[in-house]
């Protein structure tokens, strides 16, 4: 799945992200430690960081409706860093149920939706080295 998803969105390519998990609801994509993920100081870029969080929270999203129910765009992108990132890092991005079911309404209604997700990016001691808050735009296929 990680080889296919490199094809579809070419710009995470360099990053080489890999999915590990993939529910109805949630989703964990490693960002792995590589020279090309780096920033000037030897750690973790912050932008390596903030790609690994959306892709998380995008795959978490399409998991969650169903490939081929909505065009998802994101429209917005805020980003929290708590410490450096010395390692590989894990991002981590879960829809609750509630948040789906209002949005699936609403593209049943208006054929749109927006809302925000959270994801948090870990690394491998499992510190929280940087959050998310991601808007999505929704239109219905």
């Amino acid at each position: 799945m990680s080889r296919l998803m490199q094809e579809v969105i070419p710009f995470n390519r360099p990053h080489r992200l890999r999915v590990q998990t993939l529910t109805d609801h949630s989703c964990e994509v490693l960002l792995p430690w590589r020279r090309r993920n780096l920033n000037h100081v030897g750690t973790m870029h912050a932008c390596a960081l903030a790609t690994a969080a959306e892709y998380a929270s995008g795959l978490c999203v399409l998991s969650a409706l169903g490939v081929g129910k909505a065009r998802l765009v994101m429209a917005e992108l805020n980003m929290t860093y708590q410490r450096r990132a010395e390692s590989a890092c894990v991002a981590c991005a879960s829809l609750p149920a509630d948040v789906l079911e209002q949005v699936k309404e609403k593209l049943g209604q208006e054929g749109r939706a927006a809302f925000d997700l959270h994801s948090e990016v870990q690394d491998a001691e499992g510190e929280v080295v940087a959050e998310a808050r991601i808007t999505w735009h929704l239109k219905s296929l």
